[in-house]
């Protein structure tokens, strides 16, 4: 999942910039709800303006809201420990925000001691790969008997994105001719970029 995630990132850098035209500089914010007796994986990934994370308005966004929800639980910031989400124990939510190298200001980058570095971060590294921007992680610890809305990353990104029209997937739906079209242009213009095309 991580490399599908540095290859988006990359086509984000190709489709974006810094100007403000048609296409704004973009980063990126990935969500995961994490339950140990889920069925499936439960990732979402979705571009927004770099200047919505540099100027730390998704994180406060989703902390803001889950104090407004009255979850017993607060955010803390995530980071090597958090490993790839295939070692970590109990149920949780997890917010990647990544944003092009230059997108976060020295202010945010106060950590020498690699707090909030990824372990997507490391493995880029390792495999001599230059993931291109930089990462902050932050995580929701879910209790057993807690109702977690599946729904949360959705609300909050579309609230804070002004599309409020867009929070509940089932209202703004569409049909399978345009899921089709949609899916068909997404594919051609990630050719590039999709390492699973390769021989």
């Amino acid at each position: 999942m991580h490399r599908y995630r540095r290859a988006l990132h990359a086509f984000l850098l190709s489709r974006s910039s810094g100007g403000g035209g048609e296409h704004k500089k973009l980063g990126s914010v990935t969500w995961e709800v994490s339950r140990t007796d889920g069925i499936h994986l439960h990732w979402q990934f979705l571009p927004v303006p770099a200047d919505l994370i540099r100027r730390g308005l998704v994180e406060a966004a989703f902390k803001v809201e889950a104090e407004n929800e009255k979850y017993p639980v607060t955010f803390r910031r995530g980071g090597k420990d958090m490993g790839d989400g295939t070692v970590e124990k109990g149920d949780f939510f997890r917010v990647w925000m990544w944003v092009p190298a230059d997108g976060l200001e020295e202010e945010d980058d106060d950590d020498d001691d690699d707090e909030g570095q990824t372990e997507a971060d490391t493995a880029a590294a390792e495999e001599g790969l230059e993931n291109s921007g930089k990462e902050k992680c932050i995580v929701l610890p879910l209790n057993e008997g807690f109702r977690f809305d599946l729904q949360f990353g959705r609300r909050v990104m579309a609230k804070l994105l002004g599309l409020d029209g867009r929070r509940d997937w089932r209202e703004c739906g569409q049909t399978d001719e345009e899921e089709r079209a949609d899916a068909e242009r997404f594919k051609e213009v990630f050719k590039r970029f999709d390492w699973t095309l390769e021989e």
